[in-house]
C-alpha cells in the first residue's frame, strides 16, 4: 500500500506533464486545466493517505526501493519518506493544487494552456523527486529538472525579452552553485562508496566534513537565493505571477533549505560552516528587506521578501535549529502563496498593471481581496495569532540563545518586514484611486486565497512536532520586543518615510549587488576572460597552429627537394646505366627475320667449322 501511494504520488504529475507536452495542443483548454488540477489533486489526496499509514515518518523514516539504478554508487530508484520530506511533500502537492486551481482563472484568456500546465506538473513531479528520492544522484536528478522547469515557466511570455533574458539569469545563476553540489557529490562518493544518505551521512569522515558542508552550502545558496546568488529571483517576476507562488515563494527556492536539512549530520560536524550559514542568512535577511522598502513594483516587493525570509531559515539553519527551519518554511509556504495570488488578483484585474504608484483604492473594489491580502501581511509581519507569529518567535528565541547579534538582526529584518508589507497595503489599496474600474475575480480565483488565508491563520499552530515552547521568562520578553517591533513597522508605514532619502538609491539599486554581479561575471569573466581567451587563442593556440603549418610546408619542400634530386636522380641514373649496358646487345637486336636467319647460318657454320677443326686434330 504504502509502496504504491508513493509510486502514485510521483508518477501522477509526470504523467499529467506526458499528456500535455506530448498531445496537449490537441484537447481543448477546459479538458487541460482538468487533466492538470486533477493530477496534482490526486497526488496531494495520496500523499494525505500514505501520511496516514503506520509509521510512515517519524526519525527514521521509511525507505522504499523500487529498482536499482547505479549500484555501484548506492543510487537506486527509491524514495525515503521521514518528517522532513512528509512535510514537503503537502507543501508541495497542496499549495500546488491551488495554484493550478487558481491558474484556471488567471491564464483564462492567455495562449498556449497545454504549455503553461504541462510545465506546471513537471515541475511538480521534479520537486517531489527531489524531496523524496532517498540518494544524492536521484535528489540531483530533481534538483536539475526544477532548475529547467523553472527556466521554462519562467520564459513562459516567449515573446517578451525581459522574460527570455529572466529565465536565462535564473538557469546560469544555478548553474554556477550547482556545480558545487556535483562536487560535493563526487567528494562524498570518494570518501564513501556510497550517495545513499542513510549510508553516507555516518560514513563521512570528519576531515571531509568541512569540505563537503561548504560545496553542498553554495548550491543551497543558489536555489534559496541567498546572497550573492539571489540576484536572479526578483528578475525572475518577469514569469506569469501563478509561477511565482509556485516556484519562488512556496517551493523551489526552499529546496536549498531542505538540502541543509537533509545533510544535517555533515553541518554538525562542520560547525565553522554553520557559523558561516548563519551570516549569509542574517545578511541576506536584512539586505533584502531593506531593498523591498523602495520597490514600487507589487511583484518585486514581494520577491525581495522571498529572499528575506529565506534569510530567516538559513539563521535558523545555522544555529543547528533545523526543525524550526522547517516550521517557517511550512508557515512561509501558506501566507507567501496567499500574498502573490492576491497580487496577482490586483494584477489581473488591472489588466496586467504591477506598478504600486498607479494603484491604490482598491480596498472598496475588491474587500475579499483586501482582506485576505492583509491577513497574508500580518503573518508575515509577526502579528500575534497567525502562523509567521509562531514559527519566526522560535527562529528569533533560537538565534538569541546562540548570538545575540543574530537576534538583533532577526528583529531588524521583522521592523522592515511589517513596514514594507504595509506599505505595499496603503499604496494598493488605501488612498485615493488612479486606476479605471477593475474586473471582478472569478471563483477559481478566489476559492484559493480563502484556503491560503485560513491556512496563514492556522498553520503555525498545526501540532507537527516540529517546535517546541521554552516557555523561559527571557523568551517571553523577546516575544514582547518582536511584537513591538512588527507594530512599529506597521504604525510607520503609515507616514512618508522622509528618513530613508539618504539611503533611498542604494536600496533602490540593491546594494549594486547587480551590478557588482554584472561588472565581475559579465564584463569581468566573460569579456575580459574572453578577450584572455581571444588573446590565448591568437597568440598560442593560433601560433602553434600556424606554426605546425610552416614547419609541414618546409618539410614538404624538403620532401619534394630530396624526392627530385636523390629518389628521382637515381632511378634515371639506374635507367642510364641499364641503357648502357644493353647497348651492344642492342645492337643485334634488328627486328628483322633475314638478318636473324644470316646470323644463325653464320653461328651454325662456325660451329661447324670449330667441330671439323677438332676432329681433324684427333
Amino acid at each position: 500500500m504504502v509502496e504504491t501511494l508513493a509510486a502514485l504520488i510521483l508518477l501522477l504529475p509526470l504523467a499529467g506533464a506526458a499528456t500535455m507536452l506530448l498531445a496537449g495542443r490537441r484537447i481543448p483548454r477546459l479538458l487541460v486545466q482538468l487533466i492538470c488540477c486533477t493530477t496534482v489533486g490526486l497526488a496531494f489526496a495520496a500523499t494525505v493517505v500514505l501520511l496516514l499509514q503506520p509509521a510512515p515518518g517519524g526519525e527514521t523514516g521509511r525507505e522504499i526501493i523500487y529498482g536499482t539504478w547505479m549500484p555501484g554508487l548506492g543510487a537506486d530508484f527509491a524514495v525515503l519518506i521521514d518528517s522532513s520530506s512528509a512535510l514537503l511533500m503537502l507543501v508541495i502537492t497542496g499549495i500546488g493544487f491551488l495554484i493550478h486551481f487558481y491558474s484556471c482563472g488567471y491564464m483564462e484568456h492567455e495562449a498556449g494552456a497545454a504549455r503553461f500546465f504541462g510545465y506546471l506538473n513537471l515541475f511538480v513531479f521534479f520537486m517531489l523527486l527531489l524531496v523524496m528520492s532517498n540518494n544524492l544522484a536521484l535528489t540531483f536528478a530533481g534538483w536539475e529538472g526544477v532548475g529547467l522547469s523553472s527556466y521554462l515557466l519562467i520564459g513562459f511570455y516567449v515573446d517578451r525579452p525581459a522574460a527570455g533574458n529572466a529565465a536565462n539569469k535564473a538557469f546560469l545563476t544555478n548553474r554556477v552553485a550547482d556545480a558545487a553540489y556535483l562536487l560535493a557529490m563526487f567528494t562524498i562518493l570518494a570518501q564513501t562508496g556510497t550517495l545513499r544518505y542513510r549510508e553516507f551521512l555516518p560514513q563521512l569522515a570528519p576531515e571531509w566534513a568541512a569540505t563537503v558542508a561548504v560545496l553542498l552550502l553554495l548550491a543551497a545558496m543558489g536555489k534559496s537565493a541567498q546572497y550573492p546568488f539571489a540576484i536572479w529571483l526578483p528578475d525572475a517576476m518577469e514569469g506569469p505571477t501563478p509561477v511565482s507562488a509556485l516556484i519562488h515563494a512556496a517551493t523551489m527556492v526552499t529546496a536549498g533549505v531542505f538540502l541543509i536539512v537533509r545533510c544535517a549530520p555533515v553541518f554538525n560536524a562542520a560547525p565553522q560552516v554553520l557559523a558561516v550559514i548563519s551570516v549569509v542568512g542574517a545578511v541576506t535577511a536584512l539586505l533584502a528587506a531593506t531593498i523591498a522598502l523602495v520597490q514600487n513594483d507589487i511583484k518585486r516587493v514581494l520577491a525581495y521578501s522571498t529572499v528575506s525570509q529565506l534569510g530567516l531559515m538559513f539563521i535558523a539553519l545555522g544555529v543547528g535549529a533545523y526543525d524550526a527551519a522547517l516550521f517557517h518554511l511550512f508557515t512561509h509556504a501558506f501566507f507567501k502563496a496567499l500574498l502573490f495570488l492576491c497580487a496577482g488578483a490586483v494584477i489581473h484585474s488591472l489588466d496586467g498593471e504591477q506598478d504600486m504608484r498607479r494603484m491604490g483604492g482598491l480596498k472598496k473594489q475588491f474587500p475579499f481581496a483586501f482582506w485576505t491580502m492583509v491577513i497574508g501581511t500580518l503573518a508575515i509581519a509577526g502579528v500575534p495569532g497567525l502562523a509567521g507569529f509562531v514559527s519566526k518567535d522560535q527562529i528569533l528565541w533560537l538565534a538569541f540563545k546562540t548570538s545575540p547579534s543574530l537576534w538583533a538582526f532577526g528583529i531588524a529584518t521583522s521592523l522592515l518586514t511589517a513596514f514594507y508589507m504595509w506599505r505595499l497595503i496603503n499604496m494598493t489599496f488605501l488612498g485615493e484611486s488612479h486606476h479605471a474600474e477593475p474586473h471582478s475575480l472569478p471563483l477559481t480565483m478566489r476559492a484559493p486565497l480563502a484556503v491560503l488565508a485560513l491556512g496563514s491563520v492556522v498553520a503555525g499552530w498545526l501540532p507537527l512536532g516540529l517546535h517546541q515552547a521554552d516557555h523561559q521568562s527571557m523568551e517571553y520578553v523577546l516575544m514582547a520586543v518582536a511584537i513591538g517591533a512588527a507594530a512599529s513597522g506597521i504604525a510607520m508605514a503609515h507616514f512618508r518615510w522622509r528618513f530613508l532619502s539618504p539611503f533611498y538609491f542604494l536600496f533602490e539599486r540593491g546594494w549594486y549587488v547587480d551590478q557588482a554581479a554584472q561588472a565581475i561575471l559579465v564584463r569581468g569573466a566573460a569579456q575580459g576572460g574572453g578577450e584572455l581567451l581571444g588573446r590565448l587563442d591568437r597568440g598560442i593556440i593560433d601560433g602553434a597552429v600556424n606554426g605546425f603549418a610552416l614547419l609541414t610546408r618546409s618539410v614538404g619542400r624538403l620532401s619534394r627537394m630530396f624526392d627530385a634530386g636523390v629518389v628521382d636522380g637515381l632511378v634515371r641514373l639506374t635507367a642510364f646505366l641499364v641503357k648502357a649496358v644493353s647497348y651492344p646487345v642492342r645492337l643485334l637486336q634488328t627486328g628483322s627475320l633475314q638478318s636473324y636467319a644470316l646470323v644463325f647460318l653464320a653461328g651454325l657454320a662456325a660451329v661447324l667449322a670449330w667441330a671439323l677443326a677438332g676432329g681433324a686434330s684427333r
